[in-house]
């Protein structure tokens, strides 16, 4: 495999604000926010050469693979504790992995990518065997493509997952790569064995298109009580007055899904919108009530390699049926978190969920 594609160093600054400015608008309805922000996702299909053998978590062992060779490869400050925030600033491993808020900016730092792990109860892939996983990167960061390609190459040819009784990990083939469109499923090939080079399509998601979702997922709510169900396919670990949340509560998932997007759109995007959670999300999450709680808790735990030590990625999974007499102002933020995942660990696969009607 070759890859021709031109690996750009980016300045960004990373700007977030975790106070919502006030506003006179009247309570949010479908279509009275415009959140600016876009999301590209990537799903890579692989094969094993040689068995590789996952923990029941796949997604910290692969982000793991792939920091390491970032970091090894492309960051040449990679072992210092604290790396000067100029090399920072330049540097696109760092902006990738690693990048820090002044306290003057304030906020919670939104990586520019998540990753969606294998969803599959399989561990072990003997050669010959498949399997596939994504990589979404939002807003204006679509020059860190080509290190994620180079990086998801470089794991499969070192190997990942649990070492063999011959002291190696098991390796994999890049089979193909696709542009994929998570709420159409529209898909558009961007490199398979017969192409000599990654071609740069995308299927960029936009908040017009959430919008569309969000009105059609509406008419479905209406078909069927009002009830909408959320399947949590990852771990959603989310925490709630300094808690970890081990119920799945409407309150606190609605809170963070909001957060997230909105220091999404500061920090990758186009600037927050002008939203307050007091007036325009808060009044509508009230009014939400959990109609069957069908989740249950997943302890997991994985390797850190920023903290030098495990790291609990334990969260809800399942499904729960949620009840509210109006959904118009929470449904595209909702639509937008399937996009971003939501909550803890979503660099390493958690918070992954799909919405439906019934």
């Amino acid at each position: 495999m070759t890859y021709h594609m031109e690996l750009k160093s980016k300045m960004t600054s990373l700007q977030s604000n975790s106070q919502l400015s006030p506003s006179g608008r009247s309570h949010a309805n479908l279509s009275s926010i415009h959140i600016p922000l876009s999301a590209y996702h990537f799903r890579f299909t692989v094969t094993a050469e040689t068995t590789i053998t996952f923990h029941d978590f796949k997604g910290s062992a692969l982000r793991g693979a792939m920091a390491g060779y970032l970091k090894r490869t492309y960051c040449p400050e990679w072992r210092a504790e604290r790396t000067d925030p100029l090399h920072q600033a330049v540097c696109p491993v760092c902006q990738l992995l690693s990048y820090e808020l002044t306290p003057e900016e304030g906020g919670d730092i939104r990586r520019p990518f998540a990753l969606r792990p294998p969803l599959t109860t399989q561990n072990v892939f003997t050669a010959g065997e498949s399997f596939d996983f994504g990589l979404t990167l939002f807003g204006n960061q679509f020059a860190y493509l080509p290190y994620l390609v180079l990086a998801v190459r470089a794991v499969g040819e070192d190997g990942v997952g649990v070492r063999g009784e011959n002291g190696r990990r098991g390796r994999f083939r890049i089979e193909r790569i696709d542009a994929v469109n998570l709420l159409s499923g529209a898909t558009q090939p961007m490199w398979t064995p017969a192409t000599a080079t990654v071609q740069v399509a995308t299927l960029p998601i936009t908040h017009e298109e959430v919008l569309q979702i969000a009105h059609a997922l509406k008419e479905r709510l209406q078909s069927n009580a009002m009830r909408l169900t959320i399947e949590f396919a990852t771990p959603m670990r989310l925490i709630q007055t300094g808690h970890i949340a081990k119920e799945a509560a409407f309150f606190p998932l609605m809170k963070q899904v909001v957060l997230r997007v909105l220091d999404l759109c500061a920090q990758h995007g186009e600037g927050r919108p002008d939203v307050m959670l007091k007036r325009d999300i808060f009044p509508a999450a009230d009014t939400v009530m959990l109609v069957a709680d069908e989740t249950r808790w997943w302890d997991v735990t994985g390797y850190s390699s920023r903290l030098g030590r495990e790291q609990w990625l334990g969260g809800l999974i399942g499904r729960a049926i949620y009840r509210a007499e109006n959904w118009d102002a929470l449904l595209p933020w909702l639509v937008w978190g399937e996009v971003v995942q939501v909550g803890k660990n979503v660099v390493k696969g958690c918070g992954v969920y799909r919405l439906s009607a019934g």
